[in-house]
């Protein structure tokens, strides 16, 4: 009998559907340790799932170019589609509404989603955000990609100040104009 090899098996395969139910009970778990490591030290939090968001971004931006296309893209504009179209639908399941570049900020651009999966079920509690984690995958594919960036995010909100949370928009802000 031959043992199974890690090795063996194509990565260029189309990956089994993880149960999303699974994923978001076990980052409540995660979101639930962080705050009985840092208690009320809500930067601490945010920093630290951002910080996991940028090491998860950089490995499943490398599995999905594999798996998705050869080359590496070298125009910011292309690689933004690139992650609004690809890779947002092999992470969420569907591509993300639209990508924007700000007129006033001429290094920034926006990746709007009316739904985020990962925000559906986990609501932002207090100062601690999942969007967060969003915004470091979003840092790590960019990163990895050869983009320098940061990313934050902004709910959606009307004329009164009220949210319409989970519309989300995260907004990509690079540091080098030369990138563009």
């Amino acid at each position: 009998m031959k043992k199974f090899q890690f090795f063996d098996k194509n990565i260029r395969q189309q990956r089994p559907e993880l149960n999303f139910c699974t994923f978001n009970y076990v980052f409540a778990e995660y979101i639930c340790y962080l705050k009985r490591k840092h208690g009320n030290d809500y930067n601490e939090m945010n920093a630290k799932m951002e910080q996991l968001g940028v090491s998860v971004g950089i490995r499943l931006y490398e599995v999905v170019s594999l798996r998705e296309r050869n080359k590496r893209e070298t125009k910011l504009v292309e690689q933004l589609r690139f992650i609004q179209g690809i890779f947002w639908k092999h992470l969420f399941g569907r591509q993300a509404e639209s990508i924007e570049k700000l007129k006033d900020r001429p290094n920034d651009y926006l990746i709007r989603d009316e739904n985020p999966l990962l925000l559906k079920y986990i609501s932002e509690e207090g100062h601690i955000s999942p969007a967060q984690f969003m915004c470091g995958i979003l840092k790590g594919v960019l990163n990895a990609s050869g983009f320098t960036c940061q990313v934050s995010y902004q709910f959606k909100t009307d004329e009164r100040g009220v949210s319409y949370y989970p519309h989300t928009v995260f907004i990509l802000s690079f540091e080098d104009a030369r990138d563009l």
